[in-house]
């Protein structure tokens, strides 16, 4: 399989799938090859939307590919229109990747509607945050297996990863493929464990596709890197466990949420699990490893002191536009945002006092604590704009709107942020997706009896 020559392949996509769009290219697939492809609805979203599943080929291995566990990550989307259309039209690539694929384009229907705002605009920081919507963690298809460790209790599954947790029983998927997407970084992974010769191959394509691997902090403070860019998979217990050694307090009320993908799949047939996070943004200071004059912990306290200034406007609007209005999707991302957020800050700034951050910073590091944290926090008050917005509270969403604007004129004004080509981000994902699928067809578990 010349694996470059498909990446070469990929279409110079401009913009992403609705959840409509989505369905139709399922439909029009099942419809041309209708001997290799079998299209079903799997359950229904918390809304009723359907939530559908392509099965295409037949093989003693059987991999699930799962798009929009988190709704604000739809590159996964077009990984996945790319991959499922090659897969029926090369014979010979299909039985030479040697599994049988579970493909569920988009998990989370309602999200990824809710984020349908930005989705076919010019991409920008503020047209991201002004559309942006992100569920609270109880809700996340991806963080919504049940769980039980030490105090934490979590047995009530959204929907949509009861549908996840269905099909992991029924078909018994040894390989599991989770389609994410990151905002501001390198390019990083996480693997459920080392397989011989991976770890190369996942920087040959990244390479190959003129992208960075990330060099500065991990994307939370408890991961364990294994290799530059690479990290172990974790799930709610590495978090719990990071938030009591930093809390007083007892963490299960400050998570109220549950356990991962890959923790569910080592229960049911103990596959291997792979996250490649591509972003949308790259700043070539992320690269940039040499000294910037200031420890770790300065960089960690200076980026939380920013998010909290953020904070606080987030609170004093979600104040005023939440009160009286229905509970409704926005509106209870936001408030589990306003509830968690100060644990979890304080939490960084305990874990910020671990010998560790006392050595001197990179610049790339520094950038990654100061600025990308910024970007992201800043995405809560979007949200906030868009409650306003909703209520009609005029005023509300103009002063947000012009805080949005500051926010963003602050981060270009420390940046040069490149706005990634999706082409590249697709053909990377694909790329390493399928490296780690054959990593795992040679090293792994080759089937698991009950399918």
């Amino acid at each position: 399989m010349d694996i470059y020559q498909l990446l070469a392949d990929v279409p110079a996509y401009t913009e992403f799938p609705t959840v409509g769009e989505l369905s139709a290219s399922s439909r029009e697939l099942a419809r041309r090859f209708p001997k290799l492809v079998t299209l079903q609805t799997i359950g229904q979203s918390t809304e009723g939307r359907p939530i559908e599943m392509l099965t295409i080929g037949d093989a003693e291995r059987t991999a699930l590919l799962v798009g929009t566990p988190h709704p604000n990550e739809p590159i996964g989307t077009l990984t996945l229109e790319y991959l499922s259309r090659r897969l029926c039209e090369d014979d010979d690539l299909r039985k030479e990747i040697g599994y049988r694929f579970l493909i569920i384009k988009c998990a989370d229907p309602d999200g990824l509607t809710l984020n349908e705002g930005w989705l076919k605009q010019p991409f920008s920081p503020l047209t991201y945050a002004l559309n942006f919507y992100r569920p609270p963690h109880r809700e996340q298809v991806e963080w919504s297996f049940p769980v039980h460790y030490k105090t934490l209790h979590f047995t009530e599954s959204c929907p949509e990863t009861r549908v996840v947790m269905e099909v992991m029983d029924s078909e018994r998927p040894t390989f599991l493929y989770s389609l994410h997407n990151a905002g501001l970084c390198g390019v990083y992974f996480y693997v459920s464990s080392r397989l011989p010769g991976l770890f190369p191959r996942l920087r040959r394509v990244v390479t190959s596709q003129e992208l960075s691997i990330h060099k500065a902090e991990p994307e939370q403070p408890y991961v364990e890197k294994l290799d530059e860019g690479v990290y172990q998979l974790f799930g709610v217990k590495e978090i719990y466990d990071y938030m009591e050694r930093n809390l007083a307090d007892d963490p299960a009320p400050h998570i109220e949420a549950g356990t991962s993908s890959d923790d569910f799949l080592k229960t049911r047939t103990g596959g291997y699990s792979f996250v490649c996070e591509v972003p949308y943004y790259f700043d070539i200071t992320l690269n940039d490893l040499s000294p910037a004059g200031i420890t770790r912990r300065e960089a960690m306290l200076q980026g939380v002191f920013r998010v909290d200034s953020i904070y606080h406007d987030i609170r004093e609007y979600f104040g005023i536009v939440g009160a009286g209005a229905p509970r409704d999707r926005l509106y209870r991302s936001v408030d589990d945002y306003v509830r968690k957020a100060p644990q979890r800050l304080a939490a960084l700034k305990q874990e910020a006092e671990a010998p560790q951050y006392a050595r001197e910073a990179t610049k790339a590091e520094v950038f990654d604590a100061t600025v990308c944290r910024v970007f992201y926090s800043m995405l809560y008050l979007g949200e906030v704009y868009r409650l306003a917005v909703a209520r009609g509270s005029e005023e509300v969403a103009r002063v947000v709107r012009r805080r949005l604007e500051d926010i963003c004129g602050q981060i270009d004004s420390q940046s040069t942020l490149q706005t990634l080509p999706l082409q590249q981000l697709v053909a990377t994902q694909l790329g390493t997706g399928l490296h780690a699928m054959a990593a795992w067809k040679e090293f792994g578990t080759p089937t698991v009896p009950g399918r």
